[in-house]
């Protein structure tokens, strides 16, 4: 599963995928008998591909973008950003620098604690960041990828 997600994710730093077919591709593996298969009994059982968040440049004109392609909506706001319901999850657009890249991407566990969390992340050899101002533990892959994790009805 590592594999598969990166090469997706060269695939579209290299131009040759869409962030859109990034999305839904990056959903397929996530979700696929062969990942859940893969799970161990130390780690997280992973139910959803919950957001993926992107910098942008200009945050209005990339709003306004996915509202008139994607037909998405504002489920919720931070202040340097929105968040776009997608289905069961969302797309995160932030201003944040450098734009045009994939900041992070965030998986939905069952019975999400962050200290709990952040605990079994520690067990297993990661150093997890947790947020003061919210309850949100993020971690590193080993290409430097920062996976979020929360609760699967988790909407920003």
């Amino acid at each position: 599963m590592q594999q598969e997600m990166n090469h997706l994710l060269d695939e579209y730093e290299f131009g040759h995928i869409s962030r859109r077919t990034l999305i839904a591709m990056l959903g397929a593996v996530m979700l696929s008998p062969a990942a859940s298969a893969a799970s161990s009994a130390e780690g997280f059982s992973a139910k959803s591909l919950n957001h993926v968040s992107l910098a942008v440049s200009d945050l209005d004109r990339s709003q306004k973008f996915y509202e008139q392609v994607l037909g998405a909506s504002v489920v919720s706001t931070q202040p340097n950003g929105v968040n776009m319901g997608l289905g069961d999850g969302f797309l995160g657009l932030y201003k944040i620098d450098p734009p045009s890249r994939i900041h992070h991407f965030c998986v939905g566990i069952d019975d999400y604690d962050v200290n709990e969390a952040a605990d079994k992340l520690r067990r297993l050899g990661l150093d997890p960041y947790v947020r003061e101002d919210k309850p949100e533990v993020y971690f590193e892959d080993p290409d430097g990828i920062s996976v979020q994790l929360e609760s699967k009805d988790y909407r920003g």
